[in-house]
C-alpha cells in the first residue's frame, strides 16, 4: 500500500472538504492543513494511507477540476527496507584487561582505568575485543 500526499492549489492555510461516499450515504471529510497563504511554496496538504480514501478523493470533482492535485506517492517498500547495522571491527589480539586499557589509550588517547570502561569506549568507536578474558576484580 502506498501513502499519497495531496496538495491544495488554492492559497489557504487550512481547507476542509466533505465528499460523499457510498452513493451519498456517508460523507468523508478531508482536511488539508499546514499551508501558508502568504508563501507560494507552502500549500495546505493532506496525507492518505488508505486506498479507499485515495480513490474517493481522486474521483472527486475537486480532483478533476485541479483544486486538489497529487503531489507525491511514497511506496511502503521504500520506507521498510532494513538498515544494515555496521559490523564492529574485531581486535583478536586483546586478551587481558591491561591490553584493552592500553589499546584504548594508544588508539584514541582516552584514559580508562578498567576493562569495562575500555570495552565501553571501544564499542562506541566500533571495536570489539572477542578474546578479552575478564578478571573477577574488574
Amino acid at each position: 500500500m502506498a501513502t499519497k500526499i495531496y496538495k491544495l492549489t488554492q492559497k489557504k492555510n487550512v481547507a476542509i472538504f466533505d465528499i460523499p461516499a457510498n452513493d451519498g450515504k456517508m460523507m468523508v471529510t478531508f482536511t488539508f492543513k499546514d499551508g501558508n497563504q502568504f508563501m507560494p511554496n507552502m500549500p495546505a496538504r493532506c496525507m492518505l494511507r488508505n486506498k479507499f480514501y485515495q480513490d474517493l478523493l481522486e474521483r472527486s470533482d475537486l480532483f478533476k477540476r485541479g483544486v486538489v492535485v497529487l503531489e507525491r506517492t511514497i511506496n511502503d517498500e521504500e520506507k521498510t527496507e532494513p538498515v544494515e547495522t555496521p559490523k564492529k571491527k574485531q581486535v583478536d589480539e586483546i586478551t587481558s584487561p591491561e591490553q584493552a586499557i592500553e589499546y584504548v589509550f594508544d588508539t584514541w588517547g582516552i584514559v580508562v582505568k578498567t576493562s569495562k570502561q575500555a570495552l565501553k569506549v571501544a564499542s562506541q568507536k566500533g571495536v570489539e575485543f572477542p578474546n578479552l578474558k575478564e578478571k573477577n576484580n574488574d
